[in-house]
């Protein structure tokens, strides 16, 4: 049979106990005051958008963060052993997942929603979620600006690749309260990223362009 692309998707249900997933709930309400705005480029237009749900970090250290670090630990194995059967990806896909970039969590009030957009950046190559309960309507998850839609129950989980084909967003929430984690896997701890980024940032300030050394550099229509 030939390959289709979401079966790079993995959704593992009832992944988190009833238990675990309100701690984490609890948790958010108990650090509400903490939260913040979340934005990126729009997949379709390109604009810097904000969307309109509310993001907290997990503080390193605590109950929470050890669980949901665990649990999406858990998942990238799971997520390594599903991608070998394919028996078409490389081995040193095992080191683009090592180490999380942030470890997060997501609250969705009604009318809220995450536009299209993709997770991937510099290092950045995959995502996990945990959806953290089911009561309520609307705020389905979809990859392909739409084209595949995923229900999510309490306590279940997804991994997915990120590169800038793996286009997803959140559908507005109409009725009641979604919770959820979030964080982004990547090749190498935080702190190489971000100097690698800075670095990057100062070098191309100042950079003049040289074919012979850089390659050519096409006009993407």
């Amino acid at each position: 049979m030939p390959f289709k692309i979401d079966e790079l998707i993995i959704h593992k249900k009832k992944f988190l106990s009833k238990k675990e997933c309100d701690s984490l709930i609890q948790y958010y309400e108990d650090n509400k005051g903490k939260k913040l705005n979340e934005f990126c480029d729009h997949a379709v237009t390109g604009v810097l958008t904000t969307s309109p749900n509310d993001v907290i970090n997990l503080e390193y250290g605590t109950p929470e963060e050890k669980l949901v670090a665990d649990k999406t630990e858990d998942m990238v194995n799971i997520f390594m052993k599903h991608t070998e059967k394919f028996k078409m990806f490389s081995i040193l896909r095992k080191q683009s997942m090592r180490f999380s970039h942030r470890l997060r969590l997501m609250k969705y009030e009604k009318g809220a929603w995450i536009h299209p957009h993709v997770d991937h950046e510099i290092f950045v190559y995959g995502s996990c979620s945990f959806n953290l309960n089911d009561d309520y309507e609307g705020g389905e998850f979809c990859f392909f600006n739409g084209k595949k839609k995923i229900k999510l129950g309490k306590g279940d989980a997804l991994i997915w690749p990120a590169d800038y084909y793996w286009v997803h967003q959140v559908t507005p929430i109409t009725k009641g309260v979604r919770y959820s984690t979030n964080s982004f896997l990547q090749s190498v701890p935080n702190s190489i990223k971000e100097n690698v980024l800075n670095f990057a940032r100062l070098l191309q300030d100042k950079h003049t362009f040289q074919p012979q050394k850089d390659g050519r550099m096409y006009n993407i229509k």
